[in-house]
């Protein structure tokens, strides 16, 4: 029942005050206003499809494409490794959307900073299928098959994600525990959307400040995702079952995200704040003031430097044998 809240105070950087400023005049926001705007951008983004590796990628990595015709357990899945050295962690890595958007070029430079020398992490990225045609109950199978896959060998397992990929892979982390086979052995949610609903009256407060996120949209995307169940599903909405028992729980959020009352609510749920018996699961809350959605795959100074701290702690798991096995065997 313990939480670590950690601040990085520095102000950002003029060079992100302008990239924000360029988001506002682009209107990024666009993208989740009105169910209707919304799910016209997302077919749009899904007509052309997932970016798959750029080529810096595939230059400075090893990338494979899974399976026959790239296909694994029914998605077409990505891994990429280091180059000169043998990987000593995996990510199985969840992007983000809001359940409605493809991969897009942004995320290869997160993965790339995955599978560096520091972290030397094995990286596999799943294209999993979307909303509206698809829902939670078509793509966490799959996902959850390539997570027991993923945990059944001695490399430290790492589940990621961001923003909708975020809750995903506490969903998949709390399957896994609830399955009692090998379980990952840590989860780092990114931005994660730990609230469907958006049920606060901070989510509103904050919108005007929020350059990326707009609610009226993103509540559409949990329902088409949802489909047959309620958003408040437990296999929807991470934060309506209980995280007893979980890996330690990683979080990167910053104060410019309409997603942030939940992660606030979270910490003080583990806490116990309110008068319940708090939960058994070690959290940590790394917060960027100023930092939108998902910063960390942007071409941003902070962004790196949170991609260097993601690394730093791969490559510190690394050097770990996995409970009750030795190193390398």
């Amino acid at each position: 029942m313990t939480v670590h809240w950690e601040v990085d105070g520095r102000a950002p950087t003029p060079w992100t005050r302008l990239y924000v400023l360029g988001m506002r005049a682009r209107r990024d926001k666009q993208a989740f206003e009105g169910e209707e705007h919304t799910l016209a951008k997302a077919r749009e983004a899904q007509r052309q499809g997932d970016a798959p590796p750029t080529r810096l990628t595939r230059c400075v990595r090893r990338v494979a494409t899974a399976g026959e015709g790239g296909q694994r357990h029914g998605m077409t899945t990505w891994t990429v490794r280091p180059r000169s050295t043998a990987p000593r962690a995996r990510v199985l890595y969840v992007h983000g959307g809001g359940y409605v958007h493809p991969l897009t070029p942004d995320y290869w430079r997160l993965v790339r900073a995955l599978s560096g020398r520091s972290a030397a992490a094995e990286v596999v990225v799943p294209a999993y299928p979307l909303a509206p045609d698809a829902t939670v109950d078509d793509a966490l199978p799959r996902l959850l098959d390539l997570a027991r896959e993923a945990a059944a060998d001695d490399l430290p397992l790492v589940l990621m994600g961001d923003s909708a990929g975020g809750a995903l892979v506490l969903v998949l982390a709390r399957c896994l525990r609830d399955e009692g086979g090998p379980q990952a052995d840590r989860v780092v949610a990114l931005s994660p959307w730990l609230d469907p609903t958006l049920d606060d009256d901070a989510v509103r407060d904050l919108e005007a400040t929020d350059p990326m996120l707009a609610e009226s949209g993103l509540r559409a995307a949990a329902r088409w995702w949802s489909g047959r169940r309620p958003p408040t599903d437990p296999l929807v909405d991470p934060l309506r079952d209980d995280l007893d028992g979980l890996p330690p729980i990683h979080l990167h959020i910053g104060d410019r995200d309409i997603l942030r009352p939940a992660v606030d609510a979270l910490a003080d749920r583990v806490r116990g704040s309110h008068g319940g018996p708090g939960e058994r699961v070690d959290l940590r809350v790394h917060e960027v003031p100023a930092m939108f959605h998902v910063w960390m795959t942007r071409a941003i100074p902070e962004a790196a430097r949170t991609r260097r701290r993601l690394a730093a702690g791969l490559g510190e798991l690394g050097g770990r044998a996995r409970p009750g096995r030795a190193p390398g065997g």
